[in-house]
């Protein structure tokens, strides 16, 4: 399919998330209803590789997808852009495990870096025990990466990923959260699993994608990884800050503003103005993204050095239009009255989902803000990856 047709079929979406949002909350996972329409409009497959089924779709296009769903549900946009940077991961891994994961139908995959556990050599392989959180789509997957240290042959540790079917884990009960109810961010448990040498990838070796198959050229195969990870999600924040000026607009018809004479909100300056102000926001947050996406194009293409002056910068200009979509959103959520704390208004839930992205470790704005004028300076980023 065209990138058009993948960006329609996420828009027609958008009514039918929206209806459902409230049930995705409660259930604190996709329904089911919600991953039948994804696989069958192929929105799960994006960076699956054509040869294997899948889109292999650009990096544009998954953040277009992305902000449509958005528009209907943040949760479902969040999983969805995980599930496919995490396929995208996948196809960096060693071509033995690559093939397990993408001969399957309907496989999905994601990546959990931050675990606490250990992992202990043994014959053929590692035997693993951990914990491993925030694991968003873990009600969604077939497989999972799970981070660890591990020898690496010098002295020293490095990171390794263990590739494991997802029904080897435990998925602890444990996601009761303000924001991204709907993710399943759940953690997961390791206990005594048992991990083939076949199924061990170092990290180094994914983010490099020095294993990539020649076939996969361009975008987003060829963009720097981590890049192309936090813009592609971010791609969430917004839709989620579009929704919202959307659910404003069509609040203040037929409304008035107590306790003023503003018979008609929409008369009223006040609400000119805040509605301008978060318009604004989120067209610059607009901006900044979209200018991030065409850069890593670009680069995946051969075009413009790669080095760390850029990599720090795209970082930086995209929690810094996360952080302007999350000030649009709460400017309305303000704005919105009483009524906006009803369970019944979709601003109050996008409020809540825009302050939970915000809250991601790689969209921390002092810590990216930090990184961004030590590079300025001359000096390291001061970051564990880049």
């Amino acid at each position: 399919m065209t990138h058009d047709d993948l960006v329609a079929r996420a828009a027609r979406l958008v009514p039918r998330l929206r209806e459902r949002a409230r049930e995705t909350e409660a259930l604190r996972r996709l329904p089911d209803e919600t991953v039948g329409e994804l696989r069958a409009s192929g929105l799960l497959d994006l960076f699956k590789p054509r040869s294997h089924g899948g889109q292999q779709a650009s990096l544009r296009t998954a953040f277009e997808v992305g902000t449509q769903l958005a528009r209907g549900c943040g949760a479902t946009s969040w999983i969805v852009s995980q599930l496919n940077l995490a396929m995208w991961m996948a196809c960096a891994l060693p071509e033995g495990v690559r093939e397990e994961i993408l001969r399957q139908p309907d496989s999905s995959i994601l990546f959990a870096l931050l675990g606490r556990g250990s992992a202990e050599r043994v014959a053929g392989g590692y035997k693993i025990n951990g914990v491993w959180p925030f694991c968003s789509g873990s009600h969604h997957i077939a497989w999972i990466g799970l981070g660890l240290s591990v020898e690496d042959g010098r002295g020293g540790a490095a990171p390794a990923f263990f590739i494991v079917p997802a029904s080897a884990l435990e998925i602890l009960d444990d996601w009761h959260v303000s924001g991204f109810c709907g993710t399943c961010s759940n953690s997961t448990a390791a206990h005594d699993l048992f991990v083939p040498d076949r199924r061990v990838a170092p990290v180094s070796t994914v983010f490099s994608g020095e294993l990539l198959s020649p076939e996969l050229t361009g975008s987003p195969y060829r963009c720097p990884i981590v890049q192309g990870i936090v813009v592609t999600a971010a791609s969430c924040a917004l839709g989620m800050a579009q929704a919202a000026i959307e659910v404003f607009k069509a609040q203040t018809e037929g409304r008035g503003i107590s306790f003023t004479l503003y018979e008609k909100k929409a008369e009223a300056p006040v609400t000119h103005l805040v509605l301008s102000e978060a318009a604004m926001k989120v067209r610059a947050a607009d901006l900044l993204l979209h200018a991030a996406v065409e850069d890593l194009e670009r680069r995946a293409a051969g075009a413009g050095a790669t080095d760390v002056d850029f990599l720090i910068r795209i970082r930086t200009e995209v929690a810094f239009a996360i952080h302007l979509c999350r000030e649009a959103v709460e400017t309305l959520f303000g704005a919105s009255g009483g009524s906006a704390l009803s369970l019944s208004n979709p601003i109050q839930r996008i409020a809540r989902d825009a302050r939970a992205i915000c809250q991601h470790a790689a969209y921390c704005l002092p810590t990216n803000l930090e990184a961004h004028g030590r590079v300025m300076l001359g000096l390291s980023p001061n970051l564990s990856f880049v």
